[in-house]
């Protein structure tokens, strides 16, 4: 059953993340869902992955990172953040994935958005897209 779910990839870990935030599931099946949506994760982080430890050292070196990157680095969970951000998960869906309280996330939400000069999600999304196209990544 797993290797079926990860196979189908995000159009079941959408589904997955939407049971799980009902809370209805008894408690082992919600267990299991979390589970399931782990594995979806680990497999389809093609987004995310980019904002590992590695791909922050390289983009912190890289001669064309803006200056407000250098002067007021994120810390490595707000780059993991940005990468859910990315990748399209909501608040509540990062704080799951990140075994963090909301509030937590909101926390490092406000802190990146500060550094890196945006107002909303969206213009995170775009900074990280631009950030990924000057590493050579095609998004």
């Amino acid at each position: 059953l797993i290797s079926h779910v990860v196979i189908e990839g995000e159009a079941m870990a959408q589904q997955l993340r939407q049971l799980i935030q009902l809370n209805t599931l008894p408690e082992l099946e919600q267990h299991r869902a979390q589970r399931i949506l782990r594995e979806i994760n680990q497999h389809h982080r093609h987004k995310f992955a980019h904002f590992d430890e590695n791909f922050v050292e390289r983009l912190l070196n890289h001669p064309e990172v803006p200056e407000l990157i250098r002067t007021s680095p994120l810390t490595q969970r707000e780059w993991q953040v940005l990468g859910l951000i990315y990748s399209g998960y909501s608040n509540e869906q990062i704080a799951g994935e990140l075994e963090v309280a909301a509030t937590t996330i909101k926390t490092h939400i406000r802190n990146l958005y500060q550094k890196l000069g945006v107002a909303h999600r969206q213009a995170a999304v775009q900074h990280a897209q631009k950030l990924l196209k000057m590493m050579g990544y095609g998004v």
